[in-house]
């Protein structure tokens, strides 16, 4: 008997808790309200009553309007109405949404108060003014994940929120964005010196040239994948090379490992196709490399001293035909 009260006790308590936290999450939960969830208890009041939810107003997210900051701040209202920001004044956001509460700064001008300037402080802290908006989705969704992130890059160290007029015209003729520094492949190897030496290579992307950008291929803001790739080490590379993404009835084997990069360089090489080795038949062998390995029906001494293995076993990348990738 003893048993079946406190299973009672258990479901009533669990019961009580659940709504309690339901409540906490569709609105506002008062003290005053806590006695009225007693209803589902044997201890409380027979009466059923719901958690009184806060029915006042929202806030607009700014009480006070640009002019406000103008009359000392022109220049910086100035550029800021050059950005895409500028469009968040009709949504109700602004100097406020940024740089905190104004009150006791508009009083006396000569009392910063809670004013933040994002110059002074931290790069995790001042990102976390832009976060405010631009985690809950797209883009920066995973940030916390991202590399830059780790390393103490912040949002400011590429974007800039006040943009100069001469700024805004520079990059519009280019066709980006003035709260970029800088175009993207600039910015990147800026940081990334390795990187950009492998663009240098005999065959590379064609990032230089202009036709492809870092971002094609990485988010910078972070990813979920091996190097803040914006999908798998295959799924970027067959977004261009569309007559590799099979699937195909016969799958290269290395495919399966490290996608294209088991056999390719990803930003340049200095062989032909981007391979990681000049000497094509070196790559193979690398894995094929016993005489009892499977696919390997003749010996290496077989290889003659020009040609390499694409010659006969063209379809290297997968075949709907041949399982040895040959025509």
């Amino acid at each position: 008997m003893r048993n079946i009260v406190l299973l009672f006790c258990f479901l009533c308590i669990s019961a009580t808790s659940f709504v309690a936290m339901k409540t906490m999450e569709d609105g506002k939960l008062e003290a005053s309200a806590l006695p009225a969830l007693s209803a589902f208890s044997a201890h409380g009041s027979t009466v059923v009553a719901t958690a009184e939810r806060d029915t006042t107003a929202l806030k607009p997210l700014v009480s006070y309007k640009r002019e406000d900051c103008m009359e000392c701040h022109e220049d910086e209202v100035a550029s800021f109405e050059l950005t895409s920001h500028s469009k968040s004044w009709k949504a109700g956001t602004g100097c406020e949404s940024c740089h905190g509460d104004l009150a006791a700064h508009l009083k006396n001008p000569n009392i910063r108060g809670t004013i933040e300037t994002m110059r002074k402080k931290s790069s995790f802290a001042s990102s976390d003014a832009c976060l405010t908006c631009h985690e809950k989705a797209g883009e920066q969704q995973h940030n916390a994940l991202s590399e830059h992130t780790r390393a103490g890059v912040a949002c400011a160290s590429c974007h800039t929120a006040h943009p100069t007029a001469e700024h805004k015209k520079a990059m519009t003729s280019k066709g980006l964005s003035p709260m970029h520094k800088n175009n993207q492949s600039e910015l990147c190897m800026s940081c990334h010196k390795a990187t950009e030496a492998q663009f240098a290579q005999t065959t590379h992307h064609r990032l230089r040239e202009g036709v492809m950008e870092c971002t094609n291929c990485h988010n910078p803001h972070g990813s979920d994948q091996f190097r803040q790739l914006r999908m798998d080490k295959t799924g970027v590379c067959v977004q261009c090379h569309e007559d590799k993404r099979g699937p195909f009835v016969f799958m290269h084997g290395a495919s399966l490992g490290d996608g294209c990069m088991s056999c390719h360089e990803s930003h340049g090489s200095g062989a032909r196709n981007m391979l990681k080795t000049r000497d094509p038949r070196t790559l193979c062998v690398s894995c094929h490399s016993r005489e009892s390995a499977a696919g390997v029906p003749h010996g290496r001494a077989g290889l003659q001293d020009t040609g390499d293995c694409t010659r006969c076993h063209s379809e290297i990348h997968g075949s709907n035909v041949n399982p040895y990738f040959t025509n």
